[in-house]
């Protein structure tokens, strides 16, 4: 139970409720001259931190002091387990009262997350054999074209190496029959002493 000190302060909030609070940050001059935090109006000046017509000295008193946990516990409580239904309501959860199971909307979001970098790296792990596979055909196709092309080449390194010797051939023979004839080649007999045993 609260003491009576407590229980007096809490009926004096319930009688200022509905709270009549005005704000301000600037500072007025008063009639008396002094400076006041509060708003000038044709009729008057309201002053923030006067309680005999503004709330505002109990609201904070209220919010700041004497109330701070209850209102900490009942934004925990009542208005975030409120939001919190209302949300999970949105996403399409319904809590089962019979079987119940707290939902925690941040496991479930790091759950998706996992979810999700896995599915990246699958596909990226797809996409790398793929590419891989292209790689692999792309150097098959490129070797066997080298190959090809060396057998060409060696094909046809061979037919110039025949020609060349049909050449060097044709240009022997081409020396000889160009060459001209001693008379000595002309005549073999010719200068050749007779054997009178009728040999040479």
């Amino acid at each position: 139970f609260d003491d009576p000190e407590t229980v007096a302060d809490n009926r004096e909030i319930l009688s200022k409720i509905p709270f009549a609070v005005i704000g301000s940050e600037k500072f007025v001059e008063r009639p008396d001259g002094t400076s006041v935090r509060g708003r000038r109006y044709p009729w008057g000046i309201i002053e923030v931190e006067n309680e005999q017509h503004n709330d505002f000295i109990k609201l904070r008193q209220m919010l700041l002091r004497s109330h701070m946990e209850e209102l900490k516990d009942t934004t925990d409580m009542v208005l975030y387990e409120n939001y919190r239904t209302q949300k999970l309501l949105t996403m399409g959860h319904v809590q089962d009262n019979n079987v119940f199971r707290e939902f925690n909307p941040v496991m479930q979001q790091e759950e998706e997350r996992r979810a999700h970098e896995a599915k990246m790296q699958k596909m990226e792990a797809e996409m790398t054999a793929v590419f891989q596979q292209k790689v692999q055909e792309k150097e098959a196709k490129l070797k066997q074209s080298e190959e090809e092309l060396y057998a060409r080449h060696k094909e046809m390194k061979t037919v110039l190496e025949k020609q060349r010797a049909d050449l060097d051939e044709k240009k022997k023979r081409a020396e000889v029959a160009m060459r001209p004839v001693t008379p000595l080649e002309q005549h073999p007999t010719k200068g050749k002493k007779k054997n009178i045993f009728g040999g040479f």
